[in-house]
């Protein structure tokens, strides 16, 4: 779909309107192109004081008419241009939620941002006052030309050369333009995502005292920025002069053409003043005609932004023999799943293991040995590029994404808060949850305590993505907010890292009882978290070298011995400390 058939396809959304204001700009232009004939006549009436009158009241009550007709086809293109931005900004957002993990892995932040927001902005113009100027001022130059043949085909011509130029000149603009508007418009995201980084990254900038050089990567961004807005200015400001000199030249051979058919007799006063007011008039649609040509190609710059992503489809959808689920046992089992989130770079490499509906099972390995691959590949956030996961002996392909998601918890390592209160935070996943599920799941994250020791409780706000919050509360919070969708696998990813060891303590036995019926993985460098684990993975670069008992692999397995040895002795030097 390209530009214009996406403008006309949100235009279309409020096609009611869109017929009236059409109706309401045709009875004004038919008033505008009756004016010059009666100030024709205003100047034939000059020695007649009543024709004077009548000729004047005429123009008065078409000015009127005009100003009313004029005001209502404005106020149905206001309507028109809002529902369609309207749309515009659903679907945007609508593209944005339904996306893959992948396509955030391969788009700027602030590039998304930008395309929702500024792009969306930009398309403004086009959706209101270019679709009514430019109705107008094409219905305007259909009367303006019929009132110029009326009266003189033989002047006509001069409207054809205007009209020729006219054109000619916005098309030799907007060419130029178009790629300076894109290059406007991706300077202008990569501007947002420069900010969004340095707000996001505040503390890291700051840590490393790196702030004068981001502040040259942000002046070099916003140069890049201006310099095209600049250029776009240059090509921008050559029309309207243009338009007033091609408008003075037709002035003039009207008034030299007419003058000299005035003294041969071919043409009377009258109609010299009819022609001029009808020039008069055609600056107005020639310079909307020209300045909508311009805004349409800013519009398309922008509307080419957002149309990558609302045309982008997810990687990953709900198969077309999905089933409904409303609750699972929680059996896992991979069978030689492959992975890689480049496809050419495998990140896991034919594993296959089985976790038991209710079990624990620990994740070991070494830095970069795809720990957190796997659960990433359990909800179906990315796709495996070979083999196949199962969950209670049915491929994860043939559930509803969302079913599947709902049934399983996940407590990430880095935990992502929204700036509301704490109980809302907790109830994110399960928006009808009481404030007695709100308490019983921040107990069994040892946080109900901490919670009730503010002064506003559960209604106090954590701040944007929980800075008042320290990260071990804001780990427990992440927990609490798992728990309370009560669901059959549960993944957490390294999430008591940020507390103690008594509070961890606490946690895990809170989570004694939430974990019978629960199938668990945990990645986790806690001794204790690794021992009572019914099951142990051993991964290395990729693959699976040891499954079992804690009993069993400290025995028979070198690197779990090694791994196990190794987090004994940090975890003793931290306790010595």
């Amino acid at each position: 779909m390209n530009s214009a058939r996406m403008i006309f396809k949100y235009w279309s959304k409020s096609r009611r309107d869109f017929i009236i204001q059409i109706i309401l700009l045709s009875l004004s232009t038919i008033f505008s192109t009756m004016v010059p004939i009666f100030i024709g006549r205003l100047v034939g009436a000059i020695t007649d004081a009543n024709n004077l009158l009548i000729n004047f009241g005429i123009i008065l009550l078409f000015a009127i008419l005009i100003y009313f007709t004029n005001r209502a086809a404005r106020l149905r293109g206001a309507e028109v241009s809002s529902r369609a931005i309207y749309h515009l900004r659903n679907d945007i957002s609508n593209a944005i939620y339904r996306q893959s993990f992948s396509y955030f892995d391969k788009t700027e932040t602030g590039q998304l941002i930008s395309r929702a927001t500024s792009d969306i902005e930009e398309t403004q113009q086009i959706f209101g006052m270019g679709l009514m100027m430019g109705l107008q001022s094409i219905l305007s130059l259909i009367g303006i030309t019929v009132g110029f043949i009326l009266f003189s085909i033989e002047l006509s011509f001069i409207l054809l050369v205007a009209y020729v130029l006219s054109i000619g000149l916005s098309y030799y603009i907007a060419k130029k333009l178009k790629p300076i508007f894109l290059e406007t418009r991706q300077s202008f995201g990569d501007l947002t995502n420069t900010i969004r980084e340095n707000i996001v990254g505040a503390e890291v900038v700051r840590i490393f005292s790196t702030q004068e050089k981001e502040r040259q990567k942000f002046l070099k961004d916003n140069k890049r920025f201006f310099q095209a807005s600049v250029k776009s200015v240059k090509y921008y400001s050559l029309y309207m002069p243009l338009i007033f000199i091609i408008i003075g030249f037709m002035v003039l051979i009207t008034f030299f053409l007419g003058g000299m058919w005035f003294i041969e007799g071919r043409m009377d006063l009258q109609t010299i003043i009819t022609l001029q007011s009808y020039i008069a008039s055609l600056g107005f649609p020639l310079m909307m005609l020209g300045n909508i040509m311009l805004v349409y190609i800013q519009a398309d710059a922008a509307l080419t932004r957002v149309r990558d992503v609302i045309d982008s489809a997810p990687e990953i959808n709900d198969s077309p023999d999905a089933i409904c689920i409303d609750s699972i046992k929680g059996d896992i089992e991979f069978i030689d799943v492959s992975f890689g989130y480049i496809p050419e770079n495998r990140i896991l490499k034919n594993i296959s293991f089985k976790i038991p509906s209710g079990k624990t099972m620990a994740i070991l390995g070494t830095t970069g040995s795809g720990k957190s691959t796997i659960i990433n590949l359990i909800p179906r956030f990315y796709e495996v590029n070979e083999g196949m996961i199962k969950i209670d002996g049915l491929s994860i392909k043939k559930y509803l994404l969302k079913d599947l998601r709902r049934n399983i918890g996940i407590v990430s390592q880095e935990t992502y808060l929204f700036n509301k209160s704490i109980a809302d935070n907790i109830a994110y996943g399960k928006e009808d949850a009481s404030k007695e599920e709100i308490i019983n799941a921040a107990k069994v994250a040892n946080l109900h305590n901490f919670i009730m020791s503010l002064p506003e409780g559960y209604d106090s706000i954590v701040g944007e993505r929980g800075t008042r919050l320290s990260g071990g509360q804001k780990q427990r919070l992440s927990i609490a907010r798992a728990l309370i969708i009560k669901p059959k696998i549960l993944i957490f990813d390294d999430s008591t890292s940020s507390v103690d060891v008594e509070t961890e303590f606490k946690i895990q036995k809170a989570l004694t009882e939430v974990m019978k019926n629960t199938t668990t993985i945990i990645i986790t460098q806690r001794i204790s978290t690794i021992r009572n684990a019914d099951l142990i993975l051993i991964l290395d670069r990729g693959r699976v070298v040891g499954y079992g008992k804690h009993d069993e692999l400290i025995e028979s397995n070198v690197l779990y011995k090694q791994i196990y040895e190794t987090l004994y002795q940090k975890q003793k030097a931290k306790m010595t400390v």
